[in-house]
């Protein structure tokens, strides 16, 4: 019996370095679609099929998730630009990431690189922290058993809409995003694609209602801890402030898009929800 308990408390000793050492990489691919909305459009079916085809394909995206016990960086894997996809990739910038997206869980904080109007950002912020609820219900990804878990999250965001002839406007809202990640105890860190963190393993699937985050892949280190580089290239700001200049953006877009007004295909209204 004696035995039998030595060797489990070996196993378990083994495990908990691993654990300590553990490290690796994870590729994730999206899918989804942009909250985006035609009313009342005189705009020919087939153009408007079109364009939400290639909504669509703008938001299939593909990233890697380099990670350690503590740290993680998530960055988009970019490909040549497509034709005809150049116009798609401001919206998509908003749904299912962009840039490069640093995690520290000792020091309870992140960098969040990205663009926006052509200009770098470096998003500097508190690590926020989401209400889990794992439940029972459990499933396989790849060679993982995973486990489901549950969470809302209150984002700010800004719903633009209006038309050619009326111009646009804009007005800030208050959303809330239901989401469902299932992770896998199998790779015992607290790391997921993007911001969302917090689990007792790494999620290798989430769903928030537009986009889902899907891993294909795992790449395995328990020898040795790989290094990660903070992104540091960008104009530093914390996330209100980077809200404010957003709000700016969007303010400049609307008075051009009011400029425009009175020109052609100008019937039909649009509507879209931009949130981080």
């Amino acid at each position: 019996m004696k035995k039998f308990l030595l060797l489990g408390l070996f196993i378990a000793a083994g495990l908990t370095i691993n654990a300590q050492n553990i490290s690796g990489e994870a590729t994730y691919k999206t899918a989804g679609k942009l909250p985006f909305k035609f009313e009342g459009s005189q705009m020919p079916p087939e153009q408007k099929k079109m364009i939400e085809e290639r909504m669509a394909k703008a938001m299939q995206k593909e990233f890697k998730l380099i990670f350690n016990r503590n740290e993680s960086l998530y960055e988009e894997v970019v490909e040549l630009e497509k034709e005809g996809q150049r116009g798609m990739r401001f919206m998509a910038m908003f749904s299912g990431g962009s840039g490069n997206y640093y995690r520290n869980l000792s020091e309870k904080r992140y960098t969040d690189q990205t663009e926006i109007f052509g200009k770098a950002f470096l998003i500097k912020d508190e690590l926020e922290t989401l209400d889990w609820k794992i439940g029972k219900e459990t499933k396989s990804i790849g060679n993982y058993i995973c486990q489901k878990a549950t969470a809302m999250r209150i984002r700010d965001a800004v719903t633009i809409s209006g038309n050619r002839r009326e111009g646009m406007k804009d007005s800030a809202i208050v959303d809330t995003v239901f989401l469902t990640a299932w992770f896998s105890m199998q790779i015992p860190v607290s790391h997921g694609p993007g911001q969302y963190h917090g689990l007792p393993g790494l999620i290798l699937e989430l769903n928030d209602g537009d986009v889902t985050i899907l891993c294909t892949k795992v790449s395995l280190n328990t020898k040795e801890t790989v290094e990660i580089k903070e992104p540091d290239s960008g104009d530093e700001v914390n996330e209100e402030e980077f809200a404010e200049i957003t709000q700016k953006k969007m303010e400049e877009m609307r008075q051009n898009f009011g400029n425009g007004r009175g020109g052609r295909g100008g019937g039909g209204n649009f509507e879209i929800t931009i949130g981080r």
